[in-house]
């Protein structure tokens, strides 16, 4: 399950359905320990996306 608290700047994630992929361009600034963190997973095709390479 990929968060955008999770991403870094140049990480690729794609859609094992489709094929979609989407590269980070500018890290999530979120507190991972804060409680209004993100904590919506990625997801496209109703699947999570996976982090590739």
């Amino acid at each position: 399950m990929a968060n955008c608290c999770d991403m870094q700047e140049g990480d690729l994630f794609v859609c094992e359905v489709c094929g979609l992929e989407l590269t980070v361009k500018k890290a999530c600034a979120c507190n991972t320990d804060a409680p209004e963190k993100c904590t919506v997973p990625l997801q496209c095709c109703n699947q999570d996306m996976k982090k590739k390479g």
